[in-house]
């Protein structure tokens, strides 16, 4: 699942207002949730975000923007790190036979 918010630029209508003015969420199958961020916060599902950017972007005036993927993002961190050799990192860095990598090469 994806986070996103509508911002808008300029207001058209003169009732959502301008910055961000909605919130949603795209699903695993691609559909769409929208909330208004207002007095009137309702809720509607589209097919795709295609739809939503078709029916709310007023020419782009109001943009589709994306929320880093913060569990992607972890996943990917936590990999590295469970992989991660610090020695082996340094030893690959160093030159050979210098003092460094004959002191690494001890520990």
């Amino acid at each position: 699942m994806k986070i996103f918010y509508l911002n808008r630029t300029e207001d058209e209508s003169g009732i959502s207002g301008t910055g961000r003015v909605a919130q949603g969420f795209v699903f695993d199958n691609g559909k769409v949730a929208v909330t208004w961020l207002s007095e009137h916060p309702s809720v509607t599902v589209y097919d795709s975000i295609g739809e939503v950017h078709a029916i709310h972007g007023h020419g782009g005036k109001t943009e589709v923007l994306m929320e880093p993927d913060f569990k992607k993002a972890f996943g990917e961190l936590k990999s590295c790190v469970d992989n991660f050799n610090l020695p082996e990192t340094m030893i690959s860095k160093l030159t050979p036979d210098g003092a460094a990598s004959k002191l690494l090469s001890k520990a």
